[in-house]
């Protein structure tokens, strides 16, 4: 089957930013075995957008957030950051991960550590930090999700709200241009969802280039600049969020639209 063209909803409708870029997946193509995941997919991230992915279980959303910082491989296509190509098999990936933070729907504490010790672990791994500087910068990131006063309690004595705005502030301490949220709120119980989507709404607030797969449709109305709905391995419609939920061109997405909202 033919790669589905995909349709741009709203006022930027056909206009594409792509020159300068955060981020740039061109022609990206994914197999697990005979499992085509994604279907030659070519999107831009500008600094500063939140870009909100959404679509059914299976559309490949995941395995598109992985692929732009490579934790997932493409199978054919480019990965452009920052205007360099880190597909490239000379890239230094552990050293361009560290300018992209990431978050999971499995909160992924090391349960035998504090809260500011999983924090600073990767600090001083990763960054060679001294330990003072690590824990002044996790404090910091802590305080920037409303957890300093959590920062010795260990993981089992936080809710999950409380846990998975531990894993952003420990993404969030590395100080990356880049944040990508992989359904970070399906795992919580509904009372705990807001406190999680508040922080991300402040880190919009405060200008960071975020790619957000959720179903939450409210936060996406509300904080997302372009809405991409998948299906099948495929974009098949995008544009701003408020004029893809109340004006959907593609029947499909309509129809998905309904029964989320």
């Amino acid at each position: 089957m033919a790669p589905r063209r995909a349709v741009r909803t709203g006022d930027n409708a056909g206009v594409t930013r792509e020159e300068g870029a955060l981020v740039r997946l061109e022609n990206i193509h994914k197999w697990f075995g005979t499992n085509h995941v994604l279907k030659g997919i070519d999107l831009s991230l500008e600094t500063g957008e939140v870009q909100v992915v959404i679509g059914p279980s299976g559309s490949g959303k995941s395995t598109l957030l992985r692929c732009v910082n490579l934790l997932e491989r493409p199978t054919e296509g480019k990965v452009w950051f920052q205007g360099k190509d880190i597909t490239d098999i000379r890239t230094d990936l552990d050293e361009v991960r560290t300018h992209m933070g990431i978050v999971f729907q499995a909160f992924n504490l090391f349960p035998h550590k504090t809260a500011l010790a999983n924090i600073t672990i990767a600090l001083e791994k990763v960054l060679k930090l001294k330990s003072g500087e690590a824990r002044d910068r996790a404090m910091e990131a802590l305080r920037q999700v409303g957890l300093e006063e959590k920062a010795d309690a260990h993981p089992g004595r936080l809710s999950g709200g409380q846990q998975q705005r531990v894993a952003i502030a420990r993404a969030l301490a590395m100080e990356p241009k880049l944040m990508l949220f992989d359904e970070v709120t399906s795992a919580l119980d509904p009372e705990l969802i807001g406190e999680v989507l508040n922080v991300m709404k402040q880190l919009a607030e405060m200008g960071m280039t975020m790619m957000v797969v959720t179903h939450e449709m409210g936060f996406a109305r509300e904080v997302g600049t372009r809405m991409i709905f998948m299906e099948d391995g495929q974009i098949v419609e995008e544009g701003k969020p408020r004029d893809l939920i109340a004006n959907s061109q593609e029947e499909r997405t309509k129809q998905f639209l309904s029964a989320v909202l």
